[in-house]
């Protein structure tokens, strides 16, 4: 049998090959040494060597070549396989996520498409004003002294009727603070004289009755007009006293 001697071009080591493998202009080899595959080209016969090869020095023999490569790319392409079967479970896991939020959320399923949902709207509430017929002006009470009266009406200007109106005046000093605060329901109204000789308990009973004198904070009408009276007592120097307020703090649709 015909040799010839190849030396590994990655790692120099020197094999021989029997001639009769190399069949062709350029083959490949493989080294079994360091692994490295390269090109040798079929030899003169002037080159050759006859003698016999050992198991030992085939190892560059061309015919295990391609069953290296075989073994090298066979993982390589259950590898690739694995790949796709993964795609294509994750497509199908996909796919059942879809139908079962469909079927979940969809028309006529478990449960109905949430939708946006507008906060309710506040309710109206009566529109009430003070007119321009508000006085103040001071009398003598036998039991307490000087009072501040403050007197005026009120005007529904609803579309429907109302009850239950508050009003709440306040006083206020030369430094443009809060001297004293109170309040009455509409509808309560005294003469002079009353102011003059009730006690003040009996006063501010009356001035808190919420119905009003012969129920004239019931069911003021559209447009309707209802008179108030808010009666100052115990009041700080007068000389310190600079302004007043009133305004409509609560009423109530019948």
């Amino acid at each position: 049998m015909a040799t010839m001697v190849i030396t590994c071009e990655s790692c120099g080591a020197r094999f021989r090959i029997d001639s009769d493998k190399l069949n062709k202009p350029r083959n490949k080899v493989r080294c079994s040494k360091c692994k490295n595959i390269f090109l040798v080209e079929q030899p003169d016969e002037s080159d050759l060597i006859h003698i016999e090869i050992s198991e030992e020095e085939s190892a560059f023999i061309p015919g295990t070549i391609h069953e290296e490569i075989r073994k090298a790319t066979a993982p390589a392409s259950r590898e690739g396989w694995s790949l796709k079967k993964k795609i294509l479970l994750a497509g199908v896991a996909a796919v059942i996520i879809i139908v079962i939020v469909a079927f979940v959320f969809g028309p006529g399923g478990l449960r109905p498409v949430l939708t946006s949902k507008s906060p309710p709207a506040e309710p109206a509430k009566p529109v009430i004003t003070i007119t321009d017929s508000v006085q103040a002006y001071y009398l003598e009470n036998v039991h307490s002294g000087q009072v501040l009266v403050i007197e005026g009406e009120v005007l529904n200007e609803s579309d429907k009727p109302v009850s239950f109106v508050m009003i709440e005046g306040k006083l206020f000093n030369s430094k443009d603070t809060v001297a004293q605060i109170q309040r009455c329901y509409v509808g309560n109204s005294f003469t002079r004289k009353e102011i003059t000789n009730l006690n003040l308990s009996e006063m501010q009973e009356k001035m808190m009755n919420p119905e009003g004198k012969n129920l004239k904070n019931v069911r003021i009408p559209p447009a309707g007009k209802a008179p108030f009276m808010l009666v100052f007592h115990n009041l700080p120097e007068v000389s310190t006293l600079s302004n007043y307020s009133v305004n409509v703090i609560s009423s109530k649709f019948d």
